[in-house]
């Protein structure tokens, strides 16, 4: 009888896992298709990320790992030039737009260009270089439509799960990539 109840108890707690798992990526997807999709193929987004491709054409692994140390240096210094270059530039300023006007549902966003490099975000990042992680991998390589919804995991008390979309023009080319951090008790 013990052995019925344990695993009844476990099937209860296993659905009930996949129905919370399945809720927030439905209530996430459903806040990008309402609200992120109104800003996802601006012009400041798409001029940026294609403007930091054209900066970085013929960029090597070796020069992508120097400037992620860089980065990571910098970050545990309180700052420098490669992150200023990054939080200070105009698609930062119009990513905290974005942010801010979301009332408190979108908690960070952060833009990648078609090698995984940061391009302009809202809070700092702990690297520079996203193309060896999911957000990316599962976007930008798998094509113009693609989300990647990830689990949700708690920061400071908010409950958040990262939403990440590829960047395209409006003919479907792939540009970069964007990652949006979703407050998901907001929703």
């Amino acid at each position: 009888m013990k052995r019925i109840v344990f695993a009844f108890l476990g099937l209860l707690l296993a659905s009930s896992t996949t129905v919370f798992a399945d809720g927030h990526k439905g209530k996430v997807q459903a806040y990008l298709d309402a609200e992120v999709s109104k800003w996802l193929g601006a012009q400041e987004l798409i001029d940026a990320v294609v403007q930091q491709n054209i900066d970085h054409f013929g960029i090597t692994e070796g020069e992508i790992y120097n400037l992620d140390q860089r980065w990571r240096k910098e970050k545990i210094l309180g700052g420098g030039s490669l992150i200023s270059s990054k939080m200070d530039n105009e698609l930062s300023a119009w990513l905290r737009g974005v942010k801010a006007a979301s009332g408190g549902v979108i908690t960070e966003i952060f833009v990648m260009d078609n090698v995984g490099l940061n391009v302009g975000q809202t809070n700092g990042t702990g690297d520079y270089m996203q193309g060896d992680e999911a957000k990316w991998q599962k976007t930008y390589l798998v094509g113009a439509k693609a989300v990647f919804i990830d689990d949700v995991e708690e920061e400071d008390g908010v409950k958040i799960a990262q939403a990440s979309l590829t960047v395209a023009r409006d003919n479907g080319f792939r540009v970069g990539a964007v990652t949006i951090g979703i407050a998901v008790d907001s929703l």
